[in-house]
């Protein structure tokens, strides 16, 4: 498993990068502060 750390600091950049990601067949694990 590889950790990457990247700052998305608005909610449209949320729902872009994870709309981006789910073309992939992997599992992502996104993390914010204590939220999983």
């Amino acid at each position: 498993m590889k950790t990457v750390q990247i700052s998305l600091n608005s909610i449209d950049k949320v729902k872009s990068f994870v709309n981006e990601i789910t073309k992939y067949d992997n599992d992502f694990d996104l993390v914010s502060g204590r939220y999983v």
